[in-house]
């Protein structure tokens, strides 16, 4: 007894066509079945995340580029490249300089900079 079940899709002629020049460029998905099964499971995921998933347009060359390293054992995933790629654009030092620019341009517009006085619960330290 086959344990997958069936559905009937009805698509718009335009989105099979898309699908069909998909699956032309994607050697990865032989048929439509495994691309719309990956398709809902990935929608799916998405959605349960929440807010802690971004969509983002990668230009082929880096995702080429990433994929390759992926296959060379560098990254586990394409998922992991991305994310180191933003842990090292993101260090203490980048995060120390954005902060020190966002203070300038404060400065600069008039907006009010919170200070501290040193005090905590009201006592000031000696």
């Amino acid at each position: 007894m086959d344990e997958n079940e069936r559905i009937s899709l009805r698509l718009e002629k335009e989105h099979l066509e898309l699908i069909d020049a998909f699956l032309g460029e994607n050697s990865s998905y032989t048929n439509r079945s495994q691309l719309v099964r990956d398709a809902v499971m990935s929608f799916i995921q998405t959605i349960r995340e929440g807010g802690n998933t971004v969509t983002l347009r990668i230009p082929r060359y880096f995702l080429e580029l990433i994929d390759h390293l992926v296959g060379e054992g560098y990254f586990l995933s394409r998922e992991h490249a991305i994310v180191r790629a933003i842990e090292e654009w993101f260090s203490a030092d980048r995060v120390k300089e954005i902060r020190g620019h966002r203070q300038e341009i404060d400065t600069m517009t008039g907006r009010v900079l919170p200070v501290s006085t040193g005090e905590k619960d009201g006592v000031i330290p000696r």
